[in-house]
């Protein structure tokens, strides 16, 4: 049984827990671009300040999903205005690793004692067992986020098309591993700092999608286990 708080967004209905995670792709492939690219390239004022972001592929009551949800519903009064700000917002929060003040890469956030790059490093070899190439141009380091809610995709494709129950338990099992002790480690404290210092509501709103989807994700795949 999937958790009684998910339904895709598009329906008003509940759903399996494959097509919720299929939803979160969708929605994992969008935020991914939103962090990773300048709001030119992502088209993401036009989305905030139209509303449009109501629209979401799927719907939660996570406590950071839907306060996330509920700022990104209205549309901005001053479009030029907006466009504008969440420009300048994306500067000053997630470009440039050495003066944003809420860079979204893990290695500025984890401090376990681990150099960053054996960190890197012990990433590499997971996203190499799973097939995970990255382009060597894309200017991303692979702790960043963009990365990471791609590999967090692939993963969740392949626990999704694989008919072995022994090898999809233990895709499960390295999904909710990656999730909980990689992106939940550092990602709340980062969703935080983009709240505390974000000048528009599209940043918080976006930062909030992402903490609350990879909970609600981790939440599904632990209740597959368990067979719920």
């Amino acid at each position: 049984m999937q958790p009684d708080y998910l339904m895709t967004g598009n329906t008003g209905t509940m759903n399996t827990p494959e097509e919720l995670l299929q939803a979160y792709t969708s929605l994992f492939l969008f935020l991914g671009g939103a962090v990773s690219m300048s709001p030119g390239e992502s088209g993401l004022p036009h989305l905030c300040d139209s509303g449009m972001l109501r629209n979401l592929p799927v719907g939660s009551t996570n406590s950071h999903f839907d306060a996330a949800s509920r700022l990104l519903r209205s549309p901005c009064p001053f479009k030029q205005h907006c466009h504008l700000a969440v420009g300048d917002n994306y500067r000053s929060l997630l470009a440039g690793s050495e003066n944003a003040e809420a860079y979204p890469a893990a290695s500025h956030w984890i401090r376990t004692g681990v150099s960053v790059e054996v960190h890197l490093g012990e990433l590499a070899r997971l996203y190499s067992r799973y097939g995970y190439s990255r382009a060597e141009d894309d200017g991303l380091s692979a702790d960043h986020l963009g990365i990471q809610l791609l590999f967090t995709n692939l993963m969740i494709e392949k626990y999704l098309t694989e008919d072995d129950l022994e090898i999809r338990a233990m895709i499960g099992r390295d999904l909710l591993d990656f999730i909980s002790n990689e992106l939940l480690s550092w990602l709340p404290r980062w969703a935080e700092a983009v709240s505390g210092n974000s000048k528009t509501k599209c940043y918080t709103g976006i930062s909030g999608l992402i903490v609350g989807g990879l909970e609600d994700v981790r939440d599904i795949v632990r209740r597959q286990k368990l067979g719920l």
